[in-house]
């Protein structure tokens, strides 16, 4: 056989893993409506799960739906390009799928990232909103943009109130040795307070047709090898796939039952689509670290064991010998 006749037959399905299919087929869903209807499914399980706080997936799209009519009342339109500037929170999953339901697409921007590729990324995407942690506030300000639109958040506005208080230190450390500007002060600085949005309105996002064939979902920067980074350009039915592809290549993950340690990063593609994206298409619960801390999720991963919980054994012991 010639080369084409090779690719044709497919010859790589002899070594999928028994139960795997050898094709997808995939919904014609948005990314929001996927959400919804793993919520309408998992309403009361918990999905996120932030350093002990719970949260369930009712209240997790209650928060979103809240932050889309916020959005959409600033003037966040279809085809809009919202910049996430966060650590890996449930403000971030928030914003992610708040975002998506007003019709815009979201660019997530790396939190080590220098004000200079800061500046590139926003510019490049158009960004004109940009949800950001009062942490990196002032390296926003130090890119010289000026976006319409910036909600701020902190880190610590999800955490259970005792770790509330011990992460002031923390934070602190992380930002040089001072405590960061709070949300508060940077409100007279002309910026939104993202709890304050939640407050404000009610949860009826927008009501907005997208196309999940052509119209875009997400705006993911390359590590910039060749030059500065560019922007992939993901549709909503790239990203609906992808989940199906997960679902379908690994057979052993019960849908509904699964706990997923979400250290990877989520401005990055791996993090942003197989754990959070994937995680949350199957119904998994979340659990989230800002930072890819090994102590932290050593200890995460043994009260999970502990309590019925068995990931994947060569993870763990790959863990334990970090």
């Amino acid at each position: 056989m010639n080369p084409k006749e090779i690719y044709l037959s497919k010859p790589w399905l002899k070594y999928y893993t028994q139960g795997v299919p050898a094709e997808v087929e995939i919904p014609e869903l948005s990314v929001p409506q996927l959400f919804d209807q793993v919520v309408n499914k998992y309403g009361n399980k918990a999905a996120l799960i932030f350093y002990g706080k719970k949260i369930t997936y009712r209240e997790l799209k209650e928060a979103v739906d809240r932050l889309a009519a916020a959005l959409a009342d600033l003037g966040v339109k279809k085809g809009d390009t919202v910049a996430l500037y966060l650590l890996n929170s449930p403000q971030y999953v928030i914003s992610y799928f708040a975002a998506l339901k007003t019709g815009a697409k979201v660019t997530p921007i790396s939190p080590v990232y220098t004000s200079i590729e800061v500046k590139h990324q926003i510019t490049d995407s158009e960004a004109r909103t940009v949800v950001c942690q009062n942490l990196l506030y002032d390296n926003l300000e130090k890119a010289g943009v000026h976006p319409e639109r910036v909600i701020v958040t902190s880190v610590d506005e999800y955490l259970p109130a005792m770790k509330k208080w011990f992460s002031k230190g923390a934070q602190a450390k992380a930002y040089g040795g001072t405590p960061p500007p709070s949300v508060e002060s940077l409100k007279k600085a002309g910026v939104y307070a993202f709890q304050d949005l939640l407050k404000k309105y009610p949860p009826q996002p927008p009501a907005v047709s997208i196309d999940p064939r052509v119209d875009l979902a997400a705006l993911p920067y390359t590590g910039g090898t060749t030059g500065l980074p560019k922007a992939a350009m993901l549709t909503h039915r790239n990203m609906v796939a992808l989940q199906g592809q997960i679902l379908s290549f690994w057979p052993i993950f019960e849908e509904g039952k699964e706990t997923v340690m979400a250290f990877l990063p989520f401005f990055h593609i791996y993090g942003q689509v197989v754990v959070m994206l994937g995680g949350l298409a199957m119904g998994a619960t979340l659990v989230l670290f800002t930072t890819p801390d090994i102590e932290q999720i050593l200890e995460a991963m043994e009260r999970y064991q502990a309590s019925g919980f068995y990931g994947v054994p060569t993870l763990f012991e790959y863990l334990k010998e970090y």
